[in-house]
């Protein structure tokens, strides 16, 4: 174990030794000159002044005008729950009629009668109750209006919020499904 110790010592040193010779080190002569020599490269380097002509154009000041363009700080999609002035939100539901509550998808068109007169038709909710529909009817949330009785279906006009809380007109058409 002994003799192991000795050899890796005597290794490291025959290593070690040529780099500590004289003319290896750097005095600290030389390492002070070098130095000096990297600073007065530096300083020699001059910068040319700039001449009038090339000097650049004083910069325009910027100015913002917003005639024309949108609000930036107005949402793009106004929050359909929040409908503040709808004169829907201002009725009672209490005094609503049976079409009024359910959606018109949930309805569904039962039968069409077209006589001389005014046409009927029934709407049949989605308990299976059947209601008479006429021009003028109220039907839906959405204070839906029966525009016309077709051989086929139901015309209505609806009161719809778009994305920026304005109230459209949408109309919607519930037709009868044929059962074959």
């Amino acid at each position: 174990m002994k003799y192991i110790l000795y050899i890796t010592i005597a290794i490291c040193f025959f290593i070690t030794a040529p780099g500590c010779s004289p003319d290896a080190q750097p005095t600290q002569k030389n390492a002070v000159s070098k130095r000096a020599a990297k600073k007065k490269a530096r300083k020699k380097k001059v910068i040319a002044p700039v001449s009038d002509a090339v000097k650049k154009p004083a910069k325009e000041e910027y100015t913002y005008t917003s005639a024309g363009k949108p609000d930036p700080f107005r949402p793009l999609l106004v929050d359909s729950s929040i409908k503040v002035n709808s004169p829907v939100n201002k009725r009672n539901t209490a005094f609503l009629t049976p079409l009024q509550k359910y959606e018109l998808i949930d309805l569904k068109l039962v039968a069409v009668v077209v006589l001389d007169g005014d046409p009927t038709a029934m709407l049949e909710d989605p308990t299976g109750y059947g209601y008479v529909v006429r021009k003028g009817v109220l039907v839906g949330p959405n204070d839906g209006v029966v525009e016309r009785v077709t051989p086929t279906g139901l015309i209505i006009k609806e009161k719809i919020y778009n994305s920026f809380g304005e109230i459209e007109s949408k109309i919607s058409t519930i037709t009868i499904k044929h059962v074959e």
